[in-house]
């Protein structure tokens, strides 16, 4: 009874030093293996270094937002990827409007535009051909900061809703937290490029002022005015990277045609090494498409319809949200590194296999109270096939993990 009741505590004591080791632990000690004490979170740094530039690959748990050179942001909501066949497919679109809810929308949305236009000399620019790198970024860096505000009040408004009435949202606020994220990151794209002085930083946080300010109110009035809005706000975000598009390849903008594509640009679309800054607008170009067509969609329902329209941010990341995203999968990654540091540590000889004689020699080194016959009966536990070897596999299976 007393052997069966220290290979339980030994492989619970295991399984919990493997699940709970704090991160960060990157000082190599001495190995130790009794339930108390085993240390299964010493991370070699060479083995991490090698697991950032693979990105993770090969890891059991998949592969998810991270770069070569160890940029990380498996921590986002949104994994946006597109295919060369999809980003060749954007088009320019208008839905037209109906309802008098849709055409007060579209109105709101042009006269918006037209001021904007005027007051940055975009008009006068394009009709001109004055537009330069230093003028379309400027363009984009604003727009992106006012375009980030519709997802999150909406989903805000939509969990506060869900709060109130005690029911679930059926799948809204998760798009539009989406979007809010996916809008955030064209703008950390474009800051890679410029970096705004104060007085630009200015006109941003009063715009966003009072943008945030109109929205909130209007969503709480008419989300269907709010959503036909976004829809139309990004039919025109997509004439306008069409047309940066356009010039680029037209020759028109060459600092940018001979530029690659930001770091982060890279990582968050899965771009290659070479992609240059011409695939970074495409892929936000097919972001605000796919934005438009979702926010027409949501303007199409009503407010206790379930949203069943899958969108490119969540087709490639919700569909495996209980696997591999953010914090989860740091979790799941950390814990295969722990579990095999663990195994490196019983397999003295490094043989792939841990023997009778290096358990034993591990817990005699960390004066481990087992008698022998209870270090046979944890080795017996682990030996599934009773070939006289520990494998990983067995290994993993008996502290409780997956293989």
């Amino acid at each position: 009874m007393r052997a069966a009741n220290s290979c339980r505590r030994w492989a619970h004591g295991l399984h919990r030093s493997i699940n709970f080791q704090p991160a960060g632990h990157m000082a190599r000690t001495a190995p130790s293996v009794s339930c108390v004490r085993f240390n299964a979170g010493v991370v070699d740094a060479a083995d991490a270094a090698d697991a950032s530039k693979t990105g993770a690959k090969g890891s059991i748990f998949g592969s998810v937002n991270v770069s070569k050179d160890g940029l990380d942001l498996s921590h986002l909501l949104t994994q946006s990827q597109w295919s060369s066949e999809e980003l060749d497919a954007v088009e320019i679109k208008h839905r037209e409007p109906t309802l008098f809810v849709d055409k007060l929308a579209y109105r709101s949305v042009q006269l918006m535009r037209l001021g904007f236009d005027i007051l940055s000399g975009y008009k006068i620019k394009k009709m001109t051909g004055g537009m330069k790198e230093r003028d379309w970024l400027r363009r984009v860096i604003f727009l992106e900061t006012v375009a980030g505000v519709p997802g999150m009040v909406g989903g805000m408004a939509r969990h506060l809703r869900s709060l109130r009435l005690m029911k679930r949202d059926n799948g809204w606020i998760h798009s539009l937290l989406s979007e809010a994220e996916n809008e955030r990151m064209h703008l950390l794209i474009a800051l890679n490029l410029r970096r705004p002085g104060p007085v630009f930083r200015a006109f941003v946080i009063a715009a966003q002022g009072i943008f945030v300010a109109f929205y909130t109110i209007a969503y709480c009035i008419s989300p269907r005015y709010c959503h036909r809005f976004v829809g139309y706000l990004e039919e025109e975000a997509v004439v306008t990277y069409t047309g940066l598009v356009e010039e680029i390849d037209n020759g028109n903008l060459g600092m940018f045609s001979q530029m690659r594509a930001p770091r982060m640009a890279r990582t968050y679309y899965h771009l290659p090494d070479d992609a240059m800054l011409r695939d970074v607008f495409a892929c936000i170009r097919a972001d605000e498409g796919a934005h438009r067509d979702t926010n027409h969609h949501f303007g199409d329902l009503k407010p206790d319809d379930p949203n069943t329209k899958v969108e490119h941010l969540r087709k490639h990341h919700f569909s495996t949200q209980g696997a591999l995203s953010g914090v989860v999968y740091t979790a799941l990654s950390k814990r295969e590194d722990n579990l095999r540091e663990a195994f490196k540590q019983l397999d003295i000889n490094n043989s792939g296999y841990i023997t009778m004689d290096n358990l034993k020699e591990v817990m005699n080194q960390q004066q481990a109270h087992f008698t022998e016959k209870e270090i046979q009966l944890i080795f017996d536990e682990a030996d599934k096939n009773h070939d006289g070897q520990i494998s990983y596999t067995e290994f993993v299976s008996m502290v409780g993990g997956e293989k």
